[in-house]
């Protein structure tokens, strides 16, 4: 009888034990922003309509569709994603995968990128790469059309403990190209993809911690001859930080005859 009681008392231990285990596992699913309504996406796949209206085109700022592509950025950015949805992967899966590759700035909804960032800090390790862009804008002032190309630099510098690797750039507009100065050495020029522009392909650049670099950007009034007025152009830079994995600038003008 003895041991019959024992035996009852361990069965009751281990119930309890599991129990507690699968409700703070729920509680854990439902807590975090990165799953917010993907939680339940862990043990169930979605569709690419699902995931289109996440995201924005960065040339027109609208929602992807696959019905209204209007540049070929945002055919390669939906093709991406019924790559990832051909895979079976979550939804979690898809969009930190689709962010890496396009940015957090991609998000339609401006909350759900402050709480996918969020995430990201609480989950990145305390000795990685970190990327420094300063000044955050640039203001050319007046450009002239017939003046041509102007330039302008923002300090690129790794505050982290490893290495900080960029593969490539990328802008707002072909009108604005940019190209990164490290040991005194440029690197080769990029502009936004997607629209004839043949960006660099199996570049790469290392900056070790505590080095600083260049981020030298141009801005070529003659590919909007008949442009004119104030303008905003944006400048990112797609590195291994973590949290910062695209990093953006921006410069401001206002273009005249």
């Amino acid at each position: 009888m003895k041991n019959y009681k024992v035996l009852l008392i361990v069965l009751g231990v281990v119930l309890v034990l599991s129990l507690t285990g699968n409700i703070w596992l729920i509680r854990k699913n439902k807590s975090s922003p990165l799953t917010g309504s993907v939680g339940s996406s862990l043990i169930k796949t979605v569709s690419a309509k699902e995931i289109y209206p996440m995201f924005i085109c960065p040339c027109c700022g609208k929602p992807l569709d696959p019905k209204k592509i209007c540049c070929g950025m945002a055919k390669e950015m939906i093709d991406y994603i019924d790559s990832l949805v051909a895979k079976n992967l979550s939804e979690k899966e898809i969009i930190l995968s689709f962010v890496k590759k396009y940015g957090l700035n991609t998000f339609a909804d401006k909350n759900k990128q402050k709480e996918f960032r969020e995430e990201l800090v609480k989950t990145a390790p305390t000795d990685r790469p970190i990327i420094s862009l300063r000044p955050e804008t640039f203001d050319f002032g007046n450009v002239s059309q017939k003046g041509g190309v102007v330039t302008t630099f923002f300090e690129l510098k790794n505050e982290g403990k490893k290495d900080l690797v960029i593969e490539r750039l990328d802008t707002s507009c072909g009108c604005t190209s940019a190209a990164i100065v490290f040991n005194g050495e440029e690197g080769p020029r990029f502009a936004m993809a997607g629209h004839g522009i043949k960006n660099p392909k199996n570049w790469k650049l290392i900056i070790p911690p505590g080095e600083s670099a260049q981020l030298k950007v141009y801005y070529d009034p003659n590919v909007h001859k008949d442009f004119r007025g104030p303008a905003i152009r944006e400048i990112y830079v797609y590195s291994n930080d973590p949290i910062d994995f695209e990093k953006k600038v921006q410069i401001e003008l206002n273009q005249v005859d």
